[in-house]
């Protein structure tokens, strides 16, 4: 077995749990690490580096993560291919489609293979919901509503997060995590976009929203806030299928709540739900439908197992509801999902016919909307 050596450009804390997570798989050596804050040193283990383009000179290096800003993104990625090497670039892909499609021409011109960190599609809660998406599990999705109340205490006014010439801003750095979880959710394409923010003062906007109507219906909410008190950090995802209503919670996706109408088909994919506890289910005949107020006449229970959503014909036997929850702490399932993502690469680096998780066009999609939605 091959051992891919990786350099890590960009060595601040989250550079760092990089390195944390992929010094435990058996096929990565960390080889070395560059950050403007270093000095050239000869380490142990590893070399370390104060300009990123000497990292790229070292001819032992097959990979290079990039986790950077966003503003360095593009002539890194590219740079670095165009030095022969395989690259994970965080996310955004870039901060502007021509940036994500120069990146896109580089990798055909040079055959290298590149990612981009969107690693929440690695997540086992994120996987499940993704097959029953693709299998219509529960019908047609919807509606999916996202919301994210996230701290602002570490992001003083002079952090490079609020300037949006580096970042990108709220919906381009952060948003696009969460565009392209719906996106993987449904086939449907997006076709309209909309967004709307406020800003506390000149530089820092720290409240945004954004509206995604797809081709075949679905209609999709973003809301993202960073200013509030960690205490109440909060991230949930709401997503409505003709069939179940679900809530994830955590914008690292640790746990939630189910209520469906299910058959014996689609209850025997539910074991794909981590840690599915079911709390309450009832065969349809058994279940009053309580759509009308007290009074509007008399209360219908079900006399056929067929229901219409949308116009659409469903069979259905039980209603069940059910909590679930991944049994790790969230430090383990997020170094898991970035450990996933690293081999997904290496798959790909290995056998060109590997189709992996996220592709170059999922990202620049994601960051398509994300523009759309900061204009």
């Amino acid at each position: 077995m091959k051992t891919y050596q990786v350099g890590i450009i960009g060595y601040g804390g989250f550079g760092k749990f990089l390195h944390h997570c992929w010094e435990k798989l058996d096929n990565v050596k960390i080889l070395a690490v560059s950050d403007t804050g270093l000095n050239d040193l000869d380490l142990e283990n590893w070399k370390t580096y104060k300009n990123w383009k000497d990292l790229l000179n070292n001819d032992d290096i097959d990979i290079v993560s990039i986790a950077t800003p966003p503003i360095c993104h593009v002539e890194m990625a590219c740079a670095a291919m165009r030095k022969n090497k395989h690259v994970l670039l965080e996310k955004p892909i870039a901060l502007t489609n021509e940036g994500a499609a120069q990146i896109l021409h580089t990798q055909k011109e040079t055959g290298k293979q590149i990612m981009v960190d969107h690693m929440l599609r690695y997540n086992p809660i994120i996987e499940a919901f993704v097959a029953f998406s693709t299998n219509n599990t529960f019908g047609k999705l919807r509606h999916v509503v996202v919301s994210n109340y996230a701290q602002d205490s570490s992001l003083p006014p002079n952090h490079w997060f609020w300037n949006k010439e580096i970042s990108g801003g709220i919906l381009i750095e952060h948003g696009v995590h969460f565009f392209d979880i719906v996106n993987a959710l449904t086939t449907q394409k997006y076709n309209t976009v909309c967004g709307c923010s406020h800003y506390r003062n000149e530089q820092q906007e720290d409240q945004v929203s954004a509206m995604v109507l797809y081709d075949e219906g679905l209609i999709a909410s973003h809301y993202h806030s960073f200013s509030g008190p960690g205490f109440f950090e909060q991230t949930t995802i709401r997503l409505t299928y003709d069939l179940a209503k679900v809530e994830i919670e955590g914008w690292m996706p640790m746990k939630g709540k189910i209520q469906a109408l299910i058959n014996d088909s689609s209850k025997a994919q539910l074991n794909l739900i981590p840690g599915l506890s079911v709390t309450n289910i009832n065969t349809i005949a058994d279940v009053t439908d309580i759509s009308r107020p007290e009074g509007w006449g008399n209360l219908e229970t079900a006399t056929t197992t067929t229901t219409y959503c949308g116009g659409i014909p469903y069979e259905i036997t039980e209603m069940m509801s059910a909590s679930f929850e991944i049994q790790q702490s969230k430090a383990q399932v997020y170094s898991e999902c970035l450990q996933s993502i690293l081999l997904d690469l290496i798959a790909k680096i290995e056998d060109r016919s590997h189709p992996v998780v996220v592709t170059l066009e999922d990202a620049c999609e994601s960051l398509e909307i994300a523009i759309l939605a900061s204009k």
